[in-house]
C-alpha cells in the first residue's frame, strides 16, 4: 500500500513538473524571432518579406501543395522575412523540420498568420503537423551587396 501511495506522489510530481517546464521555461528556451497574427495587423514592411499562401481546400491530400509557393529563396537583409497566412478553413501549422526546428508557428486557425524572419543562409524545410502531405523549404542566401 505504501510503495502504492510513493508511486503515486512520483507521477503526480513528475506531471507537475513537466507542466512548469512547458508554460514557465520552454516559451523562453525556445523564443524565436518570429511573430503569428491575425491578418488584420499586417504584415511587415512591403519589400521586406515573402508571401506563402495556405490555399482553400490544402487540407485535402488532394489540394497539394499544401503550401503556395511550396519553395521559397530569401535573402538576409533584403527580404529574409516569410509571410505565412491561412486561407483554408483548416487549422494548420508552419513547423520546422527537425528535432530542434528554429520556426514553429503553434496552431493557425483559417485567417491567421504568422511571420519568420531568417538570419542565417541554409535550406530550411518544413511542414503541417495537421496534414503530413503539406510540406515546403526556404532557401536563405547571405546578401552578396553587404
Amino acid at each position: 500500500m505504501a510503495a502504492g501511495i510513493v508511486v503515486s506522489v512520483v507521477i503526480i510530481a513528475s506531471i507537475a513538473a513537466v507542466g512548469v517546464f512547458q508554460f514557465e521555461y520552454a516559451p523562453k528556451l525556445f523564443a524565436s524571432s518570429s511573430t503569428a497574427f491575425s491578418t488584420s495587423t499586417g504584415p511587415p514592411a512591403k519589400g521586406t518579406y515573402v508571401n506563402v499562401t495556405i490555399p482553400s481546400g490544402a487540407s485535402a491530400p488532394s489540394g497539394a501543395p499544401g503550401f503556395s509557393p511550396d519553395k521559397v529563396t530569401v535573402v538576409i537583409g533584403v527580404n529574409a522575412t516569410v509571410w505565412w497566412t491561412n486561407n483554408d478553413a483548416a487549422a494548420h501549422t508552419v513547423t520546422g523540420d527537425g528535432n530542434s526546428p528554429i520556426f514553429n508557428s503553434g496552431n493557425l486557425d483559417s485567417g491567421q498568420s504568422y511571420i519568420f524572419t531568417f538570419t542565417v543562409a541554409g535550406t530550411y524545410t518544413y511542414h503541417c503537423s495537421y496534414h503530413s502531405w503539406m510540406t515546403g523549404t526556404v532557401v536563405v542566401v547571405a546578401n552578396k551587396t553587404s
